[in-house]
């Protein structure tokens, strides 16, 4: 398949890709697959899907290559394979490694992971650019890394770490995914940081709708984004219409998107919770948004 940072050189508009994660158990399998089969991803005008990895780094990442692997060949669009420092070891990375290969997959995106205690540490790879040094040197996989427009939720210090891209990039980072991001000022002030050092490596935007209460509450405590007023104000508007919520979280989302195509950004990056109503609802409209800018 295509290697993702190809796709970003040569396309003449956006690129268009969303998120998937693996069920928690093997029976739940087929019901993605079934989601899958309902949004129809290459008719959607959907570049790539990244495939996120066992939760706390597990070892076992088969049903992370197997849905990858499922994507290239049921719907020819390129897959991207979530892979995590968390507990991996040199020698489990070779194999990891050596099996996304043989499954015909291009394209890693290579992250420290959560890590499962505050006291954890990996002493092989305690940061992403160390995983992703070791993965560029022992192969040819085309590699992506994370952007956190507003800093890593473990940073003491706030905003974009422009030195932490450096090395993501010096260590052999093809492009780069933003984290989600409810405010679009706080991504074009980094976009800005980029730009004002000499970073021109390819750059999705992240945005994730939201679907429920819980949701943001669960995401914004592990992820550390802020929430603007006007986002504040319609999650409590419509806390207790679980519909109503689920259509204004889109209508925002989609908005969001609108306004980071008008400022050119190079791709969205939808984290859409394995829902196929909402992939369904958005893809379409993203997609026409994209082709009616004549790029």
């Amino acid at each position: 398949m295509t290697k993702i940072s190809e796709i970003y050189h040569t396309k003449s508009s956006p690129v268009l890709s969303f998120e998937i994660f693996p069920p928690k158990k093997e029976s739940g399998i087929t019901s993605l697959y079934q989601t899958l089969d309902e949004v129809n991803p290459q008719k959607m005008g959907v570049d790539y899907i990244s495939v996120t990895y066992g939760a706390g780094g597990s070892g076992d990442n088969t049903m992370t290559r197997d849905l990858a692997q499922y994507i290239q060949t049921h719907f020819g669009v390129t897959a991207l394979h979530h892979l995590t420092g968390v507990n991996q070891t040199p020698e489990s990375l070779r194999d990891n490694l050596a099996k996304i290969k043989q499954a015909g997959i291009e394209n890693i995106l290579a992250l420290r992971g959560d890590l499962p205690d505050s006291d954890y540490v990996n002493a092989d790879y305690p940061y992403a650019k160390d995983l992703i040094c070791d993965i560029k040197q022992a192969s040819t996989f085309n590699i992506g890394a994370a952007i956190y427009p507003e800093g890593h939720v473990d940073n003491p210090i706030t905003g974009i770490s422009v030195a932490g891209i450096k090395e993501k990039i010096a260590s052999g980072t093809d492009f780069l995914i933003s984290q989600f991001f409810f405010e679009n000022d706080v991504y074009y002030h980094m976009q800005e940081a980029l730009k004002n050092n000499y970073i021109k490596v390819p750059v999705s935007a992240g945005v994730m709708p939201i679907i429920s209460k819980a949701q943001v509450e669960r995401m914004t405590y592990m992820i550390g984004s802020s929430l603007p007023a006007r986002l504040v104000k319609m999650i409590h508007k419509y806390e207790n219409n679980s519909d109503d919520l689920k259509k204004a979280g889109i209508e925002y989302a989609l908005e969001q998107i609108q306004d980071l195509l008008d400022h050119g950004v190079d791709g969205i990056h939808l984290y859409a919770m394995n829902r196929p109503n909402v992939l369904k609802s958005m893809l379409p409209i993203i997609n026409q948004e994209i082709e009616s800018k004549h790029f």
